[in-house]
C-alpha cells in the first residue's frame, strides 16, 4: 500500500492512452515523482518513479510526448515544461503547438516560437527595415505616406542631384535630419539592444539611415544605407558636422559640397559594412528579418546567404516568403514585445 498522496500535475493523451506526471504531497518526506502511463488498449498501468521534476518533464523532449495532446498542465509546472517545449521552436505538429498554448497562456504560439529560437540560438543576427522605424512616427518612404509620394527620389536621392540640383537636395535632406533629431527609439529597439547586452543576439544589420538602433544602445549595428547623422564631403570623403550640413556650407577641407552619409540610388553599399553584415549572417544559427518587404536589391539576398534558420517578422506575410522557417505576423514593436515577455516568464535573463 502506497504512504505517499499523489497529485497530477501533468496528463497529456492520444488514441493510444495516456500518460501523466505525478507529484508526491506527502510533506513529511522529499518531493517525489512519477510518470504514470494507462493503456488504452487493455486499460492497463505503469508507473515509474523519477527523480526530480525536471527528470520528470525531461521525456517532454521526445516526440512520443510531444504527439501526446495536454489534457491537463498545472500553473505550478508551467515554467518547467514552457522552458523544455522552448528548445524546439521549429516544430509544427498540432499537439506540440497546444502545449506551447497551455504552458503560455494562449500567446500566439509563433510569437511564443520566436522567443525559444532567440533562446536556443547560439548566434542571431536581427535584419531589420523601414517596419522598424515606422513606429518611432518615421514614414515609410514606400508607403502611400512616404517622402518619395512628394519628391522624385529619381531627381533628388542621387548623386548627380548634389551637383546639379544642390539646393533642393539639401533642403530635402536637411528636413529629414531636423525629424529625425526629434524621434526616439521605440520599445522594439530597446529590445533588440537589451538581447545584444545579454547575449541573446549577437549583431544587428540594417536597412534603415535613421540611427536609432545604435541610439537605442544596440552596439554591433551595420547601417547597410549610411547614415543620416552622419555628414561627409562628397568630393573628398571627409566627415564633417550636421550643422555645416545644414546651413550649407562648404568642405573645410576642399570646399566641395557636404551631404548625409546615406548611400544614395546608383550608389555602392558601404564594403565594410556589406562585409561584416554577410560574414555575420553566414555564420549565424538563426536570421531574424523584421519590418521589411525584401524588395531591395543587394540586402533582399542576404537571408540566403545564412545556412541557419530564418524568421520574418512582419506587418504582412506573403507567400511569396514561403522560404522562411517561420512567419510571424505583425508589427516589430508589438511582436518583440511580447517574445520579450515570453523570454522573462522563462527567466532568460
Amino acid at each position: 500500500m502506497e504512504s505517499n498522496t499523489w497529485e497530477t500535475l501533468v496528463a497529456c493523451g492520444s488514441e493510444t492512452g495516456t500518460i501523466e506526471i505525478q507529484g508526491s504531497s506527502n510533506e513529511e518526506s522529499s518531493e517525489k515523482y512519477r510518470r504514470v502511463i494507462t493503456y488504452m488498449e487493455d486499460n492497463s498501468r505503469e508507473k515509474e518513479a523519477v527523480g526530480s521534476l525536471e527528470e520528470a518533464i525531461k521525456p517532454l523532449e521526445e516526440d512520443d510526448w510531444l504527439l501526446h495532446f495536454p489534457l491537463y498542465v498545472d500553473p505550478k509546472v508551467k515554467k518547467v515544461i514552457g522552458a523544455h517545449l522552448l528548445k524546439y521552436p521549429f516544430k509544427t505538429h498540432a499537439a506540440y503547438e497546444t502545449w506551447l498554448q497551455y504552458c503560455f497562456d494562449e500567446e500566439k504560439t509563433n510569437i511564443i516560437k520566436l522567443a525559444g529560437a532567440v533562446a536556443c540560438s547560439r548566434k542571431t543576427v536581427v535584419l531589420t527595415g523601414a517596419g522598424m522605424s515606422t513606429e518611432s512616427n518615421l514614414p515609410d518612404f514606400r508607403s502611400k505616406e512616404g517622402w518619395w509620394q512628394k519628391i522624385d527620389p529619381k531627381s533628388i536621392a542621387v548623386p548627380e542631384a548634389v551637383e546639379n540640383n544642390y539646393s533642393v537636395f539639401a533642403d530635402f535632406y536637411g528636413e529629414r535630419i531636423k525629424a529625425l533629431e526629434l524621434t526616439e527609439p521605440h520599445a522594439g529597439h530597446f529590445i533588440l539592444a537589451e538581447w545584444e547586452k545579454n547575449k541573446l543576439i549577437h549583431s544587428v544589420v540594417t536597412q534603415n539611415v535613421d540611427g536609432l538602433h545604435r541610439k537605442a544602445g544596440s552596439r554591433t549595428v551595420y547601417e547597410l544605407h549610411g547614415a543620416l547623422d552622419k555628414v561627409k564631403c562628397h568630393t573628398c570623403g571627409v566627415e564633417t558636422d550636421i550643422d555645416d550640413f545644414l546651413q550649407k556650407k562648404p568642405c573645410a577641407s576642399c570646399s566641395g559640397r557636404l551631404r548625409p552619409g546615406v548611400v544614395l540610388f546608383g550608389e555602392l553599399l558601404p564594403e565594410e559594412a556589406w562585409n561584416e553584415a554577410l560574414r555575420n549572417i553566414e555564420e549565424a544559427d538563426l536570421v531574424i528579418v523584421v519590418g521589411t518587404s525584401l524588395e531591395v536589391y543587394p540586402v533582399n539576398q542576404l537571408p540566403r546567404m545564412t545556412e541557419g534558420k530564418t524568421i520574418y517578422v512582419n506587418a504582412e506575410t506573403e507567400s511569396e516568403h514561403g522560404s522562411f522557417d517561420l512567419l510571424v505576423e505583425g508589427k516589430a514593436k508589438e511582436v518583440l514585445e511580447k517574445a520579450e515577455k515570453v523570454l522573462r516568464s522563462m527567466s532568460f535573463y
